[in-house]
């Protein structure tokens, strides 16, 4: 018996792989704030005793009891009377946010006509007017110039303000 000999074209030649002198450089995750060791354990705990208890509670004995005399019925008329209540509470609820709904829009109303007022009161027509009644003129739109004086000036105002005041 005769074996063939490998082709050619079915050899595969593979360059062997980089090699790495340094490790690739770990990131750092962002600091987090630890949860006080005080209250981390007791959480686990008590949620550990919680999903025991609710796992047994099918299988113990009060249960059992319940299902087979008539308390599960007292236990069913309960929470229908919670569910009831819980619906009650919630339509109050409801109820008071239709209250609180309408006392926002009245006073929406209020703020705008009061908004009104306050704007009819400070307007600029009504400000001019009245300063025109007390003797007032509004500014000229004219550019402000420079005044130039001399120091004999001064004197000259002084002597007129002198002869005017007394």
């Amino acid at each position: 018996m005769a074996v063939a000999a490998p082709s050619r074209r079915s050899r595969v030649v593979t360059a062997p792989p980089p090699v790495r002198t340094r490790p690739p450089a770990k990131r750092k995750a962002p600091a987090r704030k630890p949860a006080p060791a005080s209250t981390r354990p007791k959480l686990a705990v008590v949620a550990g005793q919680a999903a025991v208890a609710v796992r047994q509670l099918p299988d113990s004995g009060l249960v059992v009891r319940m299902t087979r005399g008539r308390a599960w019925i007292a236990v069913l008329a309960v929470l229908l009377v919670g569910i009831v209540a819980l619906n009650v509470a919630t339509l109050s609820f409801g109820a008071s946010s239709g209250k609180i709904d309408e006392q926002i829009t009245s006073l929406e109303q209020e703020i705008s006509m009061l908004e009104g007022r306050e704007a009819k009161y400070f307007s600029t027509a009504r400000i001019r007017n009245e300063a025109a009644a007390a003797g007032l003129a509004m500014p000229t739109t004219e550019e402000p110039t420079v005044v130039e004086f001399e120091p004999a000036d001064v004197a000259t105002a002084a002597a007129r303000l002198a002869a005017a005041g007394g």
